[in-house]
C-alpha cells in the first residue's frame, strides 16, 4: 500500500534538521510539541543518503519505542528495529544488522552495553538520546551505562523539551554526554563550583546560558508555529468536614516536629519531611488513599464532577485528560466516571496495555476521558483529541508538569486548550504551585526562553508561604 504523502516540513523543522546535520554533537531543545523526532529523522535520512552515516541508535523511554517506530515509518522509508522486552527479544534486533534506526529503551542499555558498543563501532552511527533529561542524575545506573556508549558513536545528539528538568544541575550530565565535559565541566562538582551560590541557589547564569546556547537550538511554540491559545486556570477549593480534620491533624504534627529540629537536623531529615509533605498532598487530593475509613466527598472530586459534566455532557463533547500524581487515585476515578468510558495510563501497564489505552482514546468516540499519571505518560505522546487537561494534584516534579500539559497543546491541535489546576485552599498545594512556578521561571531563563530573571528566583528563595501553611495561626 502506498504511503500517504506527508505535509511539507515547517520552516523551523527544516532549520532544526539542518542544524543537526551540520553538527556532530548537538542538542535540540525545542519546546514540547514542535516535532523534534521528525527533525532528527530527517537529519539522519540525509546523512544516510550521502553515505556519511549508516544509521542511528535512538535511546528513549520504554513507553516511546512504539511511537518512534511509527514516526520513522511516517517520515522515512528506512528500516527500523525496535528492541523488545526481554533479552531474547532484544537479541533478535541484532540478528541481521539490516536496520538503519535501532530503538532501545534507557533501562535496556546496561544489559546490552557490549552489543550496542559493537553496533556503534561496526558501522558509522549516531547515538541519540530522546528525552535526554532522563540521564540528569550522574550517579544513576542508567546514566552510567549511557555515558559508556558515547565514545563509540560517530555523532551524538540529545533531544528534550525540558532540559532543565528540575534545576540547572540537570544540564551537566546531558552535556557531558555530548562533549566529555568541555562545555560545562568534567564533573558535577566542577559545574556546581562554577554556578552554585553559597545559599543553594545559582549564580553566573548568563555564562551558563551562553555555553549551552553554543551547542543547542531551542524554539518556542508561540513563535515557531501558530497554535491555538492555551490558558491556565487555578481553582482554589476549601476543604471541609473530615478531609479538613485529617489534613489539619497531619499538618499540626508535622509543624510541631519541624519546629523541634535545629538547622542541621532539618537537613538530615529532609527526605522524611518531604515524605510527610507528600502525604499532605494526598490528603488534599483524596484522603481515602491514606485512610480506608474515609467516605466523604473530597473537595476536588466535587469540583471535578462539575468540570467533567460541563466539558463532556454536551452534544459537541470534548475529550478530557485528568492528571493525578498518585496512582492510587486512578482506579477510584475510573469507577467514579465510568459513564465517560475512561482509559488510564500509569506505570503498572504493560507496553501493549499502554498502546491499547492510547489507541482507544484517540480512535473510540465513546472514550471521552483519560486518567493518567504524569510520571508514566508525560513524554512523547500526542493526545490532541483532548483540549482540556485537569490536574487533580501535582508534586514538586517540574518535568512531570511541563511535559504532561503539552500532550494536548502541540502541532495538530486545532482548538483552544485549557489547563485547570485544582488547589486545596490554604494547603500544601499552594506551596507546590509556588515552587513549580519558580522553577519554571529559572528554567526558562537558563534555556534562553526569556531575557531576565529576578534575583530571588535565581537564588531559589522561598517566601513565608510554607511557614504560613504549616503555622496558619502564627
Amino acid at each position: 500500500m502506498r504511503r500517504e504523502p506527508n505535509p511539507p516540513p515547517l520552516p523551523h523543522q527544516v532549520e532544526g534538521a539542518e542544524f543537526l546535520r551540520v553538527n556532530e554533537r548537538a542538542a535540540l531543545f525545542d519546546e514540547q510539541g514542535l516535532g523534534k523526532s521528525k527533525q532528527l529523522i530527517d537529519a539522519i535520512a540525509v546523512q544516510v543518503g550521502s553515505g556519511e552515516l549508516a544509521g542511528a541508535v535512538i535511546v528513549c523511554p520504554n513507553g516511546l519505542k512504539t511511537n518512534w517506530a511509527e514516526e520513522i515509518a511516517k517520515f522515512s522509508d528506512l528500516p527500523v528495529a525496535v528492541f523488545g522486552s526481554g533479552r531474547k527479544a532484544r537479541r533478535t534486533s541484532f540478528a541481521k544488522l539490516r536496520a538503519v534506526f535501532y530503538v532501545v529503551n534507557y533501562e535496556a542499555v546496561s544489559a546490552e552495553l557490549a552489543s550496542l558498543k559493537a553496533l556503534l563501532r561496526f558501522k558509522p552511527m549516531a547515538l541519540v538520546l530522546d528525552e535526554s533529561h532522563r540521564i540528569k542524575t550522574p550517579d544513576a545506573k542508567v546514566t552510567a551505562a549511557v555515558l559508556q556508549l558515547r565514545g563509540s558513536a560517530r555523532r551524538r545528539y540529545i533531544l528534550s523539551g525540558t532540559p532543565v528538568a528540575n534545576t540547572p544541575d540537570d544540564l551537566w550530565s546531558q552535556f557531558y554526554f555530548l562533549d566529555d565535559g568541555e562545555t560545562l565541566g568534567a564533573t558535577l562538582t566542577e559545574f556546581r563550583g562554577r554556578y552554585r551560590s553559597e545559599n543553594g541557589g545559582y549564580a553566573g547564569l548568563q555564562d551558563l546560558r551562553e555555553r549551552i546556547g553554543g551547542m543547542s537550538k531551542r524554539r518556542l511554540k508561540d513563535t515557531a508555529v501558530a497554535l491555538p491559545t492555551k490558558t491556565v486556570t487555578r481553582l482554589r477549593l476549601p476543604m471541609s468536614g473530615r478531609q479538613l480534620t485529617l489534613y489539619d491533624t497531619l499538618r499540626n504534627e508535622l509543624a510541631i516536629w519541624v519546629q523541634s529540629l535545629d538547622g542541621a537536623q532539618v537537613l538530615h531529615q529532609a527526605e522524611a519531611i518531604l515524605a510527610r509533605l507528600v502525604r499532605l498532598a494526598q490528603l488534599a487530593s483524596d484522603p481515602s488513599m491514606l485512610d480506608g475509613s474515609y467516605e466523604e466527598e473530597p473537595c476536588k472530586f466535587l469540583a471535578l464532577d462539575s468540570l467533567l459534566d460541563e466539558a463532556l455532557s454536551r452534544p459537541s463533547a470534548r475529550k478530557v485528560i485528568v492528571w493525578t500524581s498518585f496512582v492510587a487515585n486512578i482506579a477510584s476515578l475510573e469507577r467514579r466516571y465510568a459513564a465517560f468510558r475512561p482509559v488510564s495510563l500509569h506505570g503498572a501497564l504493560t507496553a501493549s496495555e499502554r498502546d491499547a489505552s492510547v489507541r482507544a482514546f484517540k480512535t473510540d468516540p465513546d472514550v471521552k476521558l483519560m486518567v493518567a499519571n504524569p510520571a508514566a505518560a508525560r513524554e512523547g505522546l500526542t493526545l490532541t483529541e483532548a483540549n482540556v487537561a485537569i490536574y487533580l494534584d501535582r508534586t514538586f516534579n517540574l518535568v512531570d508538569y511541563l511535559q504532561s500539559q503539552d500532550r494536548i497543546h502541540r502541532i495538530s491541535q486545532t482548538r483552544d486548550c485549557e489547563i485547570v489546576l485544582l488547589l486545596a485552599k490554604d494547603s500544601i498545594d499552594e506551596f507546590v504551585d509556588f515552587c513549580l512556578e519558580q522553577k519554571t521561571r529559572l528554567a526558562r531563563y537558563v534555556q534562553q526562553d526569556v531575557d531576565g530573571i529576578l534575583p530571588a528566583d535565581a537564588a531559589l528563595e522561598k517566601p513565608e508561604i510554607l511557614r504560613a501553611l504549616l503555622w496558619p495561626e502564627a
